[in-house]
């Protein structure tokens, strides 16, 4: 389950159901979130889930979700995602649903027909979220989106569940040999990720320090290529993938540094968790992570693609043990005091009655989809 994907799992978890009385409209009608919505006690529906998303499939697809908005009936849609923001904006309008939203959570560079989906979906939402100060200033410059028209409300995580766990040894339970400094990173995928540049530090962090052990939570698999590079780096036995993981803490509480090797990013979920756990972090400096990572006090920030220097900063902590310590209590406060998901929620929620205020949307309990 992706970023985007655990944030609205936590928002349909946290609203208040004084106020609010959400549903998720699903475009696929698939995959691991909806198992988790429907035990929130939440309706899960997939209008025309078999139906593509361009030309007569894509009108389908509109046509279909606006039918279901008009039913139940919705006073506000909060779309996610690209095609969610393009279906959802469009199907709201058709619905006349009173108050639309569309959300960006990354500096993805949009081109062709993403981009123009893009430009859709921004122009029927009434307001856009974004998560970052980062991602605004980059969805203005891609997307010709006004400044005006976005909020930045910061990505939060559970700080209950990502807390210190009590000393046990979770390295052992991992399998990890005895006697491994554990570099980790968290991630669903491969090229945006820089999983490459992170097998090529681990390899060059080897040199230095023999018992460095590179593991990777998430659904990264050894393909051709990455079992070549593997190969050619002479990291087999130093390289544990985990594949995808319900126990988050446990696994991140075997870690000594948590590494970030992305190429983009808006506001990473996984560096929020790694720094309440109480992890130091060393992280490529794209799109929001300067606004979580003080660069020498919570982690160190490096150039993305750059394995040389991702594995000169995982060297830096590793050398100084206590320095890293430090580093890792300080995350854990930064987050708690900015960056929890109650927090989020709550700013959330105040959006969803300011714009329901603004357009006499007199419900107590307003539906949002």
């Amino acid at each position: 389950v992706g970023g985007s994907q655990t944030h609205l799992r936590q928002v349909l978890q946290l609203l208040d159901r004084r106020h609010f009385d959400p549903r998720l409209i699903c475009l696929t009608g698939s995959g691991a979130l909806l198992e988790d919505v429907r035990a929130l006690g939440v309706p899960v529906i997939a209008p025309a889930a078999d139906a593509g998303f361009k030309g007569g499939a894509l009108l389908r697809r509109v046509v279909a979700t606006a039918r279901v908005l008009r039913r139940e009936p919705v006073d506000i849609v909060h779309n996610y995602l690209l095609r969610g923001n393009l279906v959802g904006s469009l199907a709201a309008r058709l619905a006349r649903v009173p108050i639309v939203l569309c959300s960006k959570r990354g500096c993805h560079e949009r081109r062709g027909f993403e981009l123009v989906s893009a430009r859709i979906g921004n122009a029927l939402a009434d307001r856009v979220m974004v998560n970052a100060e980062a991602v605004r200033d980059f969805v203005h410059a891609n997307e010709r989106l006004d400044r005006e028209k976005m909020f930045v409300i910061p990505s939060g995580i559970d700080t209950d569940r990502f807390r210190p766990l009590p000393p046990v040894d979770f390295k052992a339970r991992l399998g990890l040999p005895p006697g491994r400094l554990v570099v980790g990173v968290v991630t669903r995928m491969r090229v945006r990720k820089g999983v490459e540049e992170y097998l090529r530090a681990i390899a060059r962090l080897r040199q230095r320090h023999p018992d460095v052990h590179g593991v990777v939570a998430g659904e990264v698999s050894l393909d051709k290529s990455v079992q070549a590079l593997v190969d050619e780096l002479g990291i087999a036995d130093h390289l544990t993938l985990l594949g995808r993981r319900s126990d988050m803490p446990e696994v991140l509480s075997a870690f000594d540094i948590f590494v970030l090797s992305s190429h983009d990013e808006g506001m990473s979920n996984a560096i929020l968790e790694a720094m309440a756990m109480e992890k130091p972090v060393v992280a490529t400096d794209v799109g929001g992570t300067r606004e979580v990572v003080r660069h020498g006090q919570t982690g160190l920030l490096v150039a993305p693609r750059d394995p040389e220097g991702l594995a000169a900063a995982v060297d830096e902590l590793l050398s100084q043990p206590e320095r890293a310590l430090a580093m890792g209590r300080l995350g854990r406060r930064v987050v708690e005091e900015g960056f929890s998901a109650r927090s989020m929620v709550r700013q959330m929620e105040q959006v969803y009655l300011d714009l329901a205020a603004n357009e006499n949307v007199a419900a107590t309990r307003e539906k949002a989809a």
